[in-house]
């Protein structure tokens, strides 16, 4: 019988004593889209944790008081808050690097130009602008 009530005692105990906060969240970019593989991990400490692919995140810490939370993901610039208490966080929102804001703007250089030659049925594949180094046959 003691074991018993010892054993219960023990089951009991990490709901009152030993307690873990968490902290959840949703990262999504600019146009709301949530950031699959994006990193949370609380500052100092090894606790990291990646989101889903609905942009979810669960951060898991004994510490009590309060944490500064880091967002990182790769295209993005990266996002660093504090949370005062446990909680969910809501939606962050993580703003495009430079890199993709070039892209998305079309400035990057990196469009590729396709050309139809209409009388033979190919299109032609520049290296550059001056320059046709490939062509590709669509006749049967």
């Amino acid at each position: 019988m003691r074991i018993v009530n010892f054993m219960l005692v023990l089951s009991v105990v990490p709901y009152f004593g030993i307690s873990q906060n968490k902290i959840t969240g949703k990262v999504v970019d600019q146009l709301g889209f949530p950031i699959y593989r994006a990193s949370a991990e609380i500052s100092t400490t090894d606790i990291i944790t990646y989101t889903d692919y609905d942009g979810s995140f669960l951060l898991k810490s004994e510490k009590d008081f309060h944490w500064k939370v880091n967002i990182k993901s790769k295209g993005y610039e990266p996002e660093s808050f504090f949370v005062l208490s446990g909680g969910n966080t809501g939606y962050i929102v993580l703003e495009y690097d430079d890199d993709i804001k070039k892209l998305l703007d079309g400035n990057s250089g990196l469009r590729q130009k396709f050309y139809w030659d209409s009388w033979k049925k190919t299109i032609l594949l520049p290296k550059s602008e001056n320059l046709l180094v490939s062509a590709t046959n669509f006749s049967n």
